[in-house]
């Protein structure tokens, strides 16, 4: 999710999203390497390849794009007309507490990856659902 700062009915939707880890598991912190792991079942889940980074000053000067301190993830599939074969993922690790929050995030740019044209719409919410809910069933 790029901001927190967004529509109200959005940060719902995204707060609204169910992570499939047990409950202690999804309040322990995040580390690089559970997360490169985790990013790999989503790229499962998705069916959609992505490139994972955390520097987001690289992300912002590759990408052109304002990647501001409250952002939370964002993903770049391109400019329309000359799109990325590998898409680029990027996540703040210091806005990112719990797995919990990660998986959320997660699947919030895997659903624009699945349905770019959703935008934030109720539906696109369900993809990111579904998603989670595929992330599950590939870590159980």
């Amino acid at each position: 999710m790029t901001s927190h700062r967004g529509h109200p009915l959005t940060v719902a939707r995204h707060e609204a999203l169910l992570s499939r880890l047990p409950p202690c598991e999804a309040q322990l912190s995040v580390d690089t390497r559970w997360l490169r792991g985790r990013a790999e079942l989503f790229r499962q889940a998705a069916e959609r390849p992505f490139t994972l980074t955390f520097d987001t000053a690289w992300y912002a000067e590759v990408t052109g794009l304002a990647f501001h301190p409250h952002y939370v993830a964002q993903v770049y599939r391109g400019e329309p007309g000359a799109r990325l074969a590998t898409p680029l993922m990027v996540m703040n690790l210091s806005m990112v507490a719990t797995r919990g929050d990660a998986d959320r995030a997660l699947a919030h740019e895997c659903m624009h990856l699945r349905v770019p044209s959703y935008g934030h719409k109720r539906e696109a919410f369900a993809c990111a659902q579904e998603i989670l809910d595929r992330v599950g069933s590939l870590a159980a």
